[in-house]
């Protein structure tokens, strides 16, 4: 078995199983008993305590109020299908206008979107059936003599559709969907309990429409289409503005919207949770199988995996005591042969990562020039003494003229037209495991001054600080504004600008931590003029 395949049948299918377990308590449980408590306070006029606590039980006892629940584990399943097909580690930076568009779309984004409008309006339906007794759950056919049911139960779900269009454009194009490692904490309830503080549930409502001016253009619109669309009587007009009607519409949006912004939040705190990948597997040393559960085989997948492998490494290089017997294998030697295998096994894919990010922002920032070709050589084949013939263009080469063809006309080189600073962009939103690989790195490296008895660190320290100060001169070439703020993105500080200073900001910390652990024995190791010269200039201070 693969070790991607592992990885999400032993550790990924757990954490979505648990996730959801939570989800169904939290959220099930909960709006539950808000909608039981205004039923009963509010609709009854019930304001005794014990008979308060006695409803709010008899509906979590009651046969009839346990089979509503099947609507809400319908919802929360789809909603975690789209979750876990959907989430990424690395956000998504469009080139162009016409990928922006072509992504939103697509067959799968479409698709995914229609489940989470579904879910939403089933959500919102099952809220307002709980509330009220003069809103019917959706399956439940109205009475001839309610008048009012179908106007109230289409308002409710079209209302739920639009929370739900709209978290589901939040995921899908503003990056709703990246999925951040956290530090480990023993007690998940304490992540969960912060994420329900006042400001951040006011926050999530506005985000998620529920804010009153959605509300409000929600009403407006409803009285477009009903005038339009309607018999033309002012009383059908009048429907609109019911007092339970607007009751329950403020109530559903406003459970769906927090519904939706636990949903994202639990779903991120079980699924992103750090792990810890032996360095050793269980017979005590290093296996040479790929697909053994090791953290120098993790460090060298993709995805979710080696963003927690790379976490954990960083974990496991930090001044932490409770760290210190696992950084203590990573200076161990096989027995026999006295081969390094732990660190090379973690130095590998470490500075492979680095380089390969480097190369990326010089390839773009710092092209080659090309050697020109010679325009008076003839197209002439020796041996047979004729004109040689051209080779014809393929296909792709010909879509490729014709689209730089169309961008010289206005309209059509606003949308395929290249975002400014969006290749540098791209490139800096996967720049979270380089940042970790550098502070791993950096911090092993400080270590082994005290820590490596063998000396299987020391020797391929000038490697690290090449790729280091290499890095460094790619990110110093670019210049200090490169990448710009952007307007129509959520938010000022973008994820790929607070990478970028983190990123300069951790190649400074682990060059300071390596120059001046090991002092001026760094200008003696065999590295180039440049990278001495950088050297230098951090052991008097002059950098940062």
């Amino acid at each position: 078995m693969k070790l991607d395949e592992l990885f999400a049948r032993e550790v990924l299918l757990w954490r979505y199983v648990r996730a959801l377990g939570c989800l169904l308590v939290l959220q099930v449980a909960v709006p539950m008993a808000v909608c039981n408590l205004y039923y009963t306070v509010i609709v009854q006029g019930v304001f005794n305590p014990v008979t308060i606590i006695t409803n709010l039980l008899a509906s979590c006892i009651l046969p009839s109020k346990l089979l509503q629940l099947v609507v809400p584990a319908i919802c929360f399943v789809l909603l975690a299908r789209v979750h876990i097909k959907s989430y990424t580690v690395h956000a998504w930076v469009p080139l162009s206008t016409w990928q922006s568009w072509q992504r939103f779309f697509s067959l799968t984004v479409v698709c995914r979107s229609f489940l989470i409008a579904l879910a939403c309006a089933l959500l919102a339906s099952f809220y307002a059936s709980l509330a009220h007794p003069s809103f019917h759950l959706f399956a439940v056919p109205c009475s001839s003599k309610n008048i009012m049911c179908s106007t109230r139960k289409g308002m409710i779900m079209s209302l739920g559709c639009c929370v739900g269009i709209r978290y589901a454009y939040k995921y899908f194009m503003e990056n709703g969907n990246v999925i951040i490692p956290a530090p480990v904490h023993p007690r998940k309830l304490q992540f969960i309990k912060a994420s329900l503080s006042l400001q951040k549930l006011r926050e999530a409502c506005n985000t998620h429409g529920a804010s009153k001016f959605s509300l409000c253009y929600f009403i407006v619109l409803s009285i477009l289409l009903t005038g339009l669309f309607g018999r033309g009587n002012w009383q059908d007009l009048l429907q609109v503005f019911d007092l339970p009607l607007v009751t329950m519409m403020v109530l559903s949006t406003v459970l769906l919207a927090i519904t939706l912004y636990l949903f994202s939040q639990v779903f991120q705190i079980f699924v992103a949770e750090p792990i810890e990948v032996p360095l050793i597997n269980e017979e005590g040393g290093p296996s040479s199988d790929e697909d053994s559960w090791q953290l120098c085989h993790a460090l060298s997948t993709s995805g979710l995996l080696q963003l927690l492998a790379f976490w954990d490494l960083k974990s496991l290089a930090s001044s932490d005591p409770r760290n210190y017997h696992r950084r203590a294998q990573v200076f161990m030697i096989s027995q026999p042969g006295g081969h390094p295998r732990n660190w090379l096994g973690i130095m590998n894919p470490s500075l492979n990562l680095i380089r390969k990010f480097t190369d990326r922002l010089r390839r773009h920032n710092c092209p080659e020039e090309l050697p020109k070709a010679d325009l008076k050589s003839t197209e002439t084949d020796v041996n047979k003494n004729e004109v040689a013939k051209a080779q014809t263009a393929s296909f792709r080469t010909r879509i490729n003229n014709v689209l730089s063809s169309l961008k010289r006309f206005q309209i059509f080189g606003y949308f395929l037209s290249e975002l400014p600073d969006a290749v540098n962009r791209s490139i800096f939103v996967e720049a979270l495991p380089v940042i970790w690989a550098v502070q791993a790195l950096g911090d092993l490296a400080a270590a082994s001054f005290t820590e490596d008895k063998f000396g299987v660190v020391q020797r391929n320290i000038p490697d690290i600080l090449m790729a280091f100060t290499q890095l460094q001169k790619v990110l110093d070439n670019m210049g200090r504004v490169t990448i710009t703020r952007r307007a129509n993105t959520a938010g000022n500080n973008q994820l790929e600008l607070q990478l970028r200073k983190a990123l300069r900001a951790a190649l400074r910390s682990a060059l300071y931590t390596v120059t001046t652990t090991f002092g001026p024995t760094v200008l003696e190791m065999q590295v180039s003029a440049e990278c001495q010269n950088k050297l230098k200039s951090y052991l008097e201070f002059k950098e940062g």
